[in-house]
């Protein structure tokens, strides 16, 4: 048994309790509350006193593709499955590290990792993977476009590249074969596809997106769409997609549908911040692209502003690929709370979508993402106070103690006594 005394904030959008304390015994939280109010049956395990710290729930990762990364992170044809699963653990512990004891992953071969961590093969943050993503012919992620498609077709890529319904049902249930929690599908381009407009186009028809709803829902859960130009966005949400990842040119008509359909969105601002520097300065880009980065880096937190004002649900991800000469490698995927800060979220806020809101995108709102009795006790102690500062948030060195499912699996306290 476990007892940490010090301030608690349990991100269920209750004050921070000063004097509080923490009680873990074996993988579940058993209390939560005032320290004086500790009831006498949880005096005799060992206790953790928080001086300089706060007791918090552990961190969600809510977008992110851990096998992908490298010199050139997005070059897949190099990929083998073995490269892919050892820049996955060696993420994933990048991550933990920080503080995350959950990552949502939006496409990579990480959903094959779901077992061993089953098994206990593998000592790896909670997994909740989407397998690999759909897109359309010619679409993001359709990734060797300078090859022809029947050759594209045979080598290893991110998605599936699908046309039809009878097509978009097979991947899916493919990936659900596979282990896969939901669906990611591609509804429109992205920054680095050339050839879209950024503001202006959609990807897959009413009916693909329909069917893909209509399996995921089949199987209890839902499906997210990479959606950044503003018809894709309206197609996507007018047809069931329950979570909007990026989401750049949402408008008031895309925030009411959201609103009306308990919708989500994930704006991960850190990677367009990382690619806007990368497109800006990189003499190697195309004019075309800098600007439509630029263009819709404004757009991004303009419209992230009416979504957050109007009181859609925001998670939290930083959509990093660990390409070191983007400046996007996983030891630095914290920097989503100094990101959320500059685009107006107050600290509690930052704090509640990397923990409950990503709890709920993880379909794990009853067992994780706040400290409350029952839940499993995954739990961090960072140093300091992140409502005075949440930029303490965004150095691991201040992330001082991590338990996941009841076990400590870091502790860098100077002087730390053992804890079980």
């Amino acid at each position: 048994m476990i007892v940490l005394k010090g301030r608690v904030i349990d991100c269920t959008g209750k004050a921070p309790i000063e004097d509080g304390a923490v009680v873990i015994c074996k993988n579940h939280i058993r209390y939560v509350g005032e320290s004086a109010g500790l009831p006498a049956e949880y005096a005799g395990g060992d206790i953790c006193q928080i001086t300089d710290g706060t007791i918090l729930p552990g961190l969600i990762e809510g977008h992110v593709h851990m096998s992908w990364g490298g010199a050139n992170s997005i070059h897949w044809i190099d990929y083998t499955p073995q490269l892919e699963m050892a820049r996955a653990l060696r993420d994933l512990n990048y991550l933990r590290n920080e503080g995350y004891t959950a990552v949502r992953d939006m496409g990579s071969g990480c959903v094959s990792l779901k077992e061993c961590v089953r098994e206990g093969l593998l000592d790896l943050p909670r997994i909740f993977a989407a397998g690999r993503i759909l897109t359309q012919i010619g679409g993001h992620g359709d990734a060797y476009q300078k090859l022809t498609l029947e050759a594209s077709e045979r080598v290893y890529g991110p998605a599936f590249i699908v046309t039809g319904v009878d097509e978009v049902r097979r991947a899916i249930r493919t990936n659900f074969r596979n282990g896969a929690d939901f669906v990611k599908i591609m509804t429109t381009g992205g920054v680095f596809s050339q050839g879209d407009k950024a503001g202006e186009t959609c990807h897959m028809s009413r009916d693909e997106i329909r069917a893909a709803v209509e399996e995921a829902e089949n199987q209890g859960t839902y499906v997210s769409s990479h959606a950044q130009a503003n018809k894709g966005i309206r197609t996507a949400l007018e047809n069931g997609v329950r979570c909007i990842e990026h989401g750049f040119y949402v408008d008031e008509y895309c925030i009411d549908l959201m609103l009306r359909n308990d919708c989500y969105l994930v704006p991960t601002l850190s990677i367009m911040h990382t690619s806007m520097l990368y497109n800006t300065t990189n003499p190697n880009v195309l004019p075309e692209l800098r600007e439509k980065t630029l263009r819709s880096y404004e757009a991004h937190y303009k419209n992230l502003d009416l979504a957050h004002k109007a009181g859609v649900k925001i998670g939290m991800g930083c959509d990093f690929v660990n390409d070191p000469a983007m400046g996007c490698t996983y030891d630095k995927a914290n920097m989503e709370f100094e990101r959320m800060e500059a685009a107006g979220f107050s600290p509690m806020e930052i704090l509640m979508a990397a923990t409950k809101t990503n709890s709920e995108l993880l379909l794990m709102a009853d067992k994780i993402g706040t400290l409350e009795a029952g839940k499993f006790a995954d739990v961090i102690v960072v140093k300091g106070n992140p409502l005075e500062d949440i930029k303490v948030m965004c150095n691991a060195e201040n992330v001082k103690i991590v338990i996941q499912d009841g076990r400590v699996v870091k502790d860098i306290r100077e002087n730390a006594a053992a804890m079980n």
